[in-house]
C-alpha cells in the first residue's frame, strides 16, 4: 500500500504546477561555472571578474537550448555561426534584427512537424541579449571553437568538477547535471506553458502524453510561448546572481570598453515586432531600392490537424437550430414527430461532446442516476468514472429536451423507455427506446455538415467526424486567456489523468472549480450558440 501511495504522489508531483528549480541554488551554480571558466595561470591570484570571452558565450549558447546536458565528446560541440538576415535559418545559426534603432539576435530552435525537422528563428531571452549583441558586434570573427579550445571548454563544463571559490564555499550548491537541465526542469514544471512549447525545451517525459494529440498553435504563438517563458526562468536569476556574494563572480569585463556588465542583464527596450501580446512574427531581410525591408514569414501549424475553426462550429450549430426551430404542429404524422424528435437528440448529443470535451466513442449521454441536478455528473471514460461539469447552456438544452421528450412520450408511447437509464436516446420505426451509438452520431454529422456547408460553397466539403468536436473543446481550453487555464486543468477537462489523478484520488479547491466552471460557461458565447428559446416548448399546441 506505501508503494502505491508513493507512485501516486510521484505522478502528481509530476504534473504541472509543481515545485520549481530552487533559484539561489542555481544562481550559485551559474557563479561556479562562470569561476570555472575564468583563465587561471600558475603562481598567480586569480581575480574574481573575468573578461568576456567565447567560452561564455558557447556557455550561455548550449545551457539555453538544451545542448549541454547531451554532449559526452568534445568533437560534439558544435560551430556557431553568424548570417545575415536573409539566408534560411539552420543549426547552430545566429542573426542580429535592427529595428527601431534597437538589435536583436536571433538563434535557430528546431522544431519537429511530423517526420521531419524545421529550424526556425527564435528570439534572444531578454537577459542573454545585451552579451551576444556586444560580442557578434565586436568580436564576430571570433566565433568558432578550435579543436584545443573545444577540449578545454569540455574539460572545464563536463568532465572537471566545479571548483567553488572560497568566498561561496558552505552553502548548498545545485548539482551541474541538473543546473545544465534548469530549462527543462523549469519548463515541466511551468503550469501555463503549452505542450507544443514545452517540447521545445528537450522535456524528456511529458506527463499526459495524449494532450500533444489536441492542440494546435502556430510557429508564431510558439515562438512568443518560449520567449516569454525563457524570460520567466531567466529572472528569477538575475535577482539572485546581483547579491553581493555572486555579484562579483557573474560580472564579465568587456574586452574593448573594460567596463562591467552582468552575465545576464535586462534590456531597457525591446523592438515592435517583440512588444506583441500573443505571437512573435518571424521575419526574411530584403534590400529594395537600398532600403531594408523584413517580410513576415509564413507561419507554420504545430500540433493536431483535427480542430475545427469556431467560426465553421458557429454556422453549423446555427444551421441545425434553424433546422429544429419548430416542432410539428399538433396534426404533424408520428413519422415526422419521431424524425424531429431523434434529430433534436442527435443535436444534443453533439452539443454534450462540444461542451464538455467527453469522448463519443465511450461516452454519448449522460445516465440518470449519475446526473446530479443537471449541475455535475459521472461518465466513464476508457474505463474510469469522472467528474465532469455541465455548463448552463448546457443544462438549458437538456431541460427544453425534457419537454419535447414527455410530449413525445405521452403521443407516441414508445416501447422500453422505462428501461432506459439516460438522458436521451432515440426512438426506431417499431416505436422502441434505443440507446446512441457512435455511429449512427457519425453518421448524422456527416450528413447535416455537407449540407451545411455544400449550400454555402457550393462544392463538397471535409469529412468532420464528432471526435473533432473533442479536438475543438481542447483547442480553445488552450488558447483562452480569461481566464487563463494550467496545463492540469485543460487535462482535467479532457479526463487526462494518471494513477493518484483518478476520481476519488485527485484534489479539489473551490478556487480552482469555480474558475473551470467559468470558462466551461463562456465556451458557448464565444460560439455563439443561438439562445434556447423555452417558450417554444411550453406550448401544449405544438405538437
Amino acid at each position: 500500500m506505501g508503494k502505491q501511495l508513493h507512485e501516486k504522489k510521484r505522478h502528481r508531483a509530476n504534473n504541472a504546477g509543481g515545485v520549481p528549480v530552487d533559484s539561489y541554488q542555481s544562481a550559485l551554480a551559474l557563479a561556479n561555472i562562470m569561476y570555472e571558466l575564468m583563465p587561471k595561470s600558475s603562481g598567480k591570484q586569480t581575480e574574481a571578474i573575468t573578461e568576456l570571452n567565447v567560452h561564455h558565450i558557447y556557455f550561455l549558447y548550449l545551457w539555453l537550448t538544451g545542448h549541454l546536458s547531451e554532449i559526452n565528446h568534445s568533437f560534439e560541440l558544435p560551430d556557431l555561426i553568424l548570417v545575415s538576415g536573409s539566408e534560411d535559418c539552420a543549426p547552430h545559426r545566429l542573426r542580429r534584427i535592427r529595428e527601431s534603432g534597437i538589435s536583436w539576435v536571433e538563434y535557430a530552435l528546431p522544431y519537429n512537424k511530423g517526420k521531419k525537422t524545421v529550424h526556425l528563428w527564435q528570439p534572444m531571452p531578454d537577459a542573454m541579449n545585451a552579451i551576444f549583441s556586444y560580442w557578434l558586434t565586436n568580436h564576430s570573427h571570433d566565433l568558432r571553437l578550435n579543436l584545443s579550445q573545444k577540449k578545454y571548454f569540455f574539460w572545464k563544463s563536463k568532465v572537471r568538477k566545479l571548483r567553488t571559490p572560497d568566498d561561496l564555499r558552505c552553502q548548498f550548491v545545485l548539482r551541474k547535471d541538473i543546473f545544465y537541465r534548469y530549462f527543462e526542469l523549469m519548463a515541466s514544471g511551468d503550469p501555463y506553458l503549452p505542450f507544443p512549447a514545452q517540447q521545445l525545451f528537450a522535456v524528456k517525459k511529458i506527463h499526459h502524453h495524449s494532450a500533444l494529440s489536441y492542440q494546435r498553435m502556430t510557429s508564431d504563438q510558439i515562438r512568443y510561448e518560449v520567449f516569454s517563458a525563457q524570460n520567466r526562468y531567466l529572472g528569477r536569476l538575475m535577482s539572485e546572481i546581483n547579491r553581493q556574494e555572486m555579484k562579483p563572480y557573474c560580472d564579465v569585463r568587456l574586452p574593448s570598453t573594460q567596463s562591467l556588465k552582468p552575465i545576464l542583464s535586462a534590456m531597457e527596450a525591446r523592438p515592435p515586432y517583440l512588444k506583441k501580446e500573443g505571437a512573435i512574427v518571424s521575419f526574411n531581410f530584403e534590400m529594395t531600392e537600398g532600403a531594408r525591408t523584413y517580410i513576415p514569414m509564413e507561419p507554420i501549424y504545430i500540433g493536431s490537424t483535427r480542430t475545427i475553426e469556431n467560426a465553421q462550429l458557429s454556422c453549423f450549430f446555427d444551421h441545425l437550430r434553424q433546422q429544429l426551430k419548430l416542432q410539428p404542429e399538433k396534426s404533424a404524422s408520428p413519422e415526422a414527430l419521431r424524425a424531429y424528435y431523434n434529430a433534436r437528440t442527435y443535436e444534443l448529443a453533439l452539443l454534450f461532446v462540444l461542451l464538455t470535451g467527453a469522448r463519443p466513442t465511450h461516452h454519448i449521454s449522460i445516465e440518470r442516476e449519475m446526473c446530479f441536478g443537471l449541475q455535475r455528473a459521472l461518465i466513464r471514460d476508457k474505463g474510469r468514472y469522472r467528474l465532469i461539469n455541465l455548463p448552463i447552456y448546457l443544462q438549458q438544452a437538456i431541460q427544453a429536451y425534457q419537454a419535447l421528450q414527455a410530449r413525445v412520450i405521452n403521443t407516441l408511447r414508445p416501447h422500453d423507455t422505462s428501461k432506459m437509464h439516460i438522458l436521451w436516446y432515440l426512438i426506431d420505426e417499431d416505436n422502441k427506446a434505443r440507446p446512441l451509438i457512435a455511429k449512427s452520431l457519425r453518421l448524422f454529422m456527416h450528413e447535416q455538415w455537407q449540407r451545411c456547408f455544400t449550400t454555402k460553397s457550393g462544392s463538397p466539403v471535409n469529412t468532420v467526424v464528432p471526435y473533432q468536436l473533442r479536438h475543438s473543446f481542447a483547442q480553445h481550453a488552450l488558447m483562452v486567456t480569461r481566464p487563463r487555464l494550467a496545463r492540469q486543468q485543460i487535462d482535467l477537462l479532457m479526463g487526462h489523468s494518471e494513477l493518484g489523478e483518478h476520481l476519488g484520488n485527485d484534489y479539489h479547491f473551490k478556487p480552482c472549480d469555480k474558475k473551470l466552471l467559468d470558462h466551461l460557461n463562456h465556451w458557448p458565447s464565444r460560439l455563439h450558440l443561438s439562445p434556447i428559446e423555452q417558450s417554444i416548448f411550453q406550448k401544449e399546441d405544438d405538437l
